[in-house]
């Protein structure tokens, strides 16, 4: 949009269609009514009384946000915010949202002349909420004006400042591009600047003669280096911390299992999986932060923005290089046989938690014990719910007879916790299961492949249960064997 003399403003004239199409140029008509959604949707921006509520019913804000943020951190005017064009907006019929599209951004680095800072020296200090007249570009200027919507927006551009804007990302690619540029650069006899002005402004302010492209053009790194200095410091004045900091505790690495074959992700797959829990009683924006399954490397996969886990809520990622799918996917996977390491940072890098593993068997997890606070411990998954030692298996190595044996629980009878033992001939995958006197199923204390030669020690906790008679049965593919316990509290 902006391609007409008249500005695509999104200001309001009117309820009559006619009147906005000088102002916008339609692209595709895939509508009866083409021009009605679009209509609406700058009726919403200027009238409408609960924008933060009204706007995101239509609008893809996120996406807005985003395109704005980059805009003001790259001191792009030739953009909506000032210049009122180089986006187009389109209506997602899937989602029944307008979404916003960028396109032409060559003038960034504070280079565009017509705009409020003139492509002055002044453009690395720009505000991070300009516009250039909240009436002329109502837009912009509802969102920086409403406090829902400036909170949203501030939080998107911080999850930008945090993960892209740094001097170490951009110099890398300022310098990638000088190097692939600068034969032709050498070569063209009719460039508007010399040579030397070409290395000069890679990193600091030069002045061209006048004319068109003339005036001052800032250094690509001296402007980023005053950019990030400038932003920090409104953030800071606006009270804007986006430096997360979650404290060691707050957010653990509360369960994991490196070889599944039994708890598909949404895409129908059973892939290795990380449990997080949030120990407060406050939601936590993790948005930025890192995962990785490698101490040399804790930056390897990166959090989305608006990643959020719920005041004392789980959140599951799915180790298994799968981005493009449903969910949280890691582009990396876990080890079940040589084990490895889950290292979870801040935005700066510093731990958060980590956990060291070994080989893992299939289909049991490593939980902590009591829920989130407690040490890791093999166990039945608790997939995103709350861990109970009520299926912590422990394994013993010594010479045990291989044999199918269930053994009679101890204590017996018991208040509230005990303990139940078997071992079996075989390699097989096997279950072990509480059942009421109706014989109804209570809880599963154990379902996977089990081996020879080991003994496993279940603890069985029955806190939430009623004093009575239950049984517990250990099944396999030829075998069953069943036995009672008493509950008296």
């Amino acid at each position: 949009m902006g391609g007409s003399q008249l500005i695509s403003d999104f200001r309001w004239y009117g309820s009559d269609q006619s009147l906005y199409y000088d102002r916008y140029e339609l692209k595709t008509e895939e509508a009866d009514d083409p021009w009605s959604g679009l209509v609406n949707l700058i009726d919403i921006i200027n009238n409408s009384t609960s924008i933060s509520e009204s706007l995101p019913q239509v609008f893809n804000v996120n996406s807005f946000y985003k395109a704005i943020g980059t805009d003001i951190l790259f001191a792009n005017l030739d953009s909506y915010i000032d210049g009122g064009r180089n986006f187009y907006v389109y209506k997602n019929f899937v989602t029944g949202k307008f979404e916003w599209i960028v396109w032409d951004v060559g003038l960034s680095f504070g280079a565009y002349g017509g705009g409020g800072m003139g492509g002055s020296s002044n453009s690395s200090s720009l505000s991070v909420t300009y516009v250039t007249s909240a009436i002329s570009r109502p837009l912009a200027g509802k969102v920086f004006n409403d406090a829902t919507l400036k909170s949203e927006y501030l939080q998107s551009l911080c999850y930008l400042f945090n993960t892209y804007f740094n001097s170490e990302r951009i110099f890398a690619q300022i310098d990638s591009i000088a190097n692939t540029i600068r034969p032709y650069v050498t070569a063209d006899s009719r460039k508007q600047y010399t040579t030397q002005q070409f290395e000069t402004n890679i990193n600091s302010d030069i002045t061209l003669g006048g004319g068109q492209g003339g005036g001052n053009k800032p250094g690509l790194k001296s402007f980023i280096t005053a950019r990030i200095t400038s932003v920090q410091n409104q953030l800071v004045s606006l009270g804007v911390s986006c430096l997360l900091d979650i404290e060691p505790g707050d957010l653990v690495i509360n369960e994991f299992m490196s070889s599944n074959d039994s708890i598909p992700d949404p895409a129908g797959e059973a892939e290795d999986w990380i449990e997080l829990y949030n120990n407060t009683s406050e939601d936590l924006d993790i948005s930025g932060t890192y995962l990785s399954d490698d101490f040399n490397n804790p930056n390897e996969w990166q959090f989305p923005e608006n990643t959020v886990v719920a005041a004392n809520g789980y959140l599951i990622i799915w180790a298994d290089e799968d981005d493009d799918q449903e969910g949280l996917h890691a582009n990396f996977k876990l080890s079940s046989t040589d084990g490895e390491e889950i290292i979870l940072s801040n935005l700066d890098l510093t731990v958060i938690d980590s956990v060291s593993f070994e080989s893992q068997a299939l289909n049991l997890s490593m939980s902590r014990i009591p829920n989130g606070t407690g040490s890791f411990v093999q166990s039945n998954p608790t997939f995103n719910r709350e861990n109970s030692n009520t299926t912590s298996v422990e394994e013993s190595t010594a010479e045990i007879p291989g044999t199918f044996t269930l053994k009679q629980n101890y204590p017996n009878p018991f208040n509230p916790t005990t303990t139940i033992n078997f071992t079996v001939d075989k390699t097989r995958r096997t279950t072990l299961r509480v059942y009421n006197v109706l014989g109804q199923l209570i809880e599963t204390l154990y379902e996977g492949y089990a081996d020879p030669g080991n003994l496993y020690s279940i603890k069985f906790d029955a806190s939430k249960l009623n004093s009575g008679v239950y049984f517990y049965r250990l099944e396999s593919e030829e075998n069953v064997e069943t036995k009672r316990m008493v509950l008296i509290k």
